[in-house]
């Protein structure tokens, strides 16, 4: 059987196949389930100050003379506890130790939050850190997620708070809503990142 192994800026997995943050990777039953079907690693959902949603996210509009009927933005962060996920996480790398955890953050953008939770997450085995600059869901009040990716000086200035302490990897996931992403891109590389996503 052919090799199919990687090494991505450090972080080793059997094969390039890995699931994103997103909703397959909520959990660990999730995860431990994937990497028994073959997958090489998982990036795990954002965590973070977990998010309650405490109203509906269901819409309807009358357009045209249609009804027309959505969700408006359902997938946020981990809505489970810190410590239930890094116990999961924990749990999975000891199941699966050759394959990839990486865990995916976002914190309000201070050093001292980012500091606490790249020590919590390392402190439980995962390969790799990927700090979620990309996504536009909810948190633009508190300069989370794409409010931050959207500014090259946040992008940089972060990615070196997490760097003073990370002893893994770090992956800076970039938002596409930004005229130029070559920008944000040269500031996670100015801050020290791994890799850019």
């Amino acid at each position: 059987m052919a090799d199919l192994s990687i090494n991505l800026a450090g972080i080793r997995s059997p094969n390039p196949f890995w699931l994103a943050s997103a909703p397959p990777t909520n959990t660990g039953y999730q995860v431990q389930r994937a990497f028994e079907a073959g997958w090489g690693g998982a990036v795990w959902k954002t965590l973070g100050e977990p998010i309650i949603n405490t109203s509906s996210r269901f819409a309807a509009v009358h357009f045209g003379g249609q009804r027309v009927a959505g969700f408006n933005n359902i997938e946020l962060i981990s809505d489970r506890p810190l410590e239930v996920n890094l116990r999961e996480i924990a749990e999975t790398k000891k199941r699966f130790p050759d394959r990839a955890v990486v865990a995916s953050l976002m914190v309000e953008p201070t050093r001292e939050k980012w500091h606490e939770i790249v020590k919590k997450v390392e402190a439980v085995g995962v390969d790799g850190l990927e700090l979620n600059f990309g996504c536009p869901h909810g948190m633009a009040e508190r300069g989370m997620g794409a409010a931050s990716g959207q500014q090259p000086d946040l992008v940089e200035l972060q990615t070196m708070w997490v760097k003073e302490v990370a002893t893994t990897p770090v992956i800076v996931k970039l938002t596409p809503n930004i005229t130029d992403i070559t920008a944000t891109a040269r500031a996670a590389v100015r801050g020290g990142a791994d890799a850019i996503s």
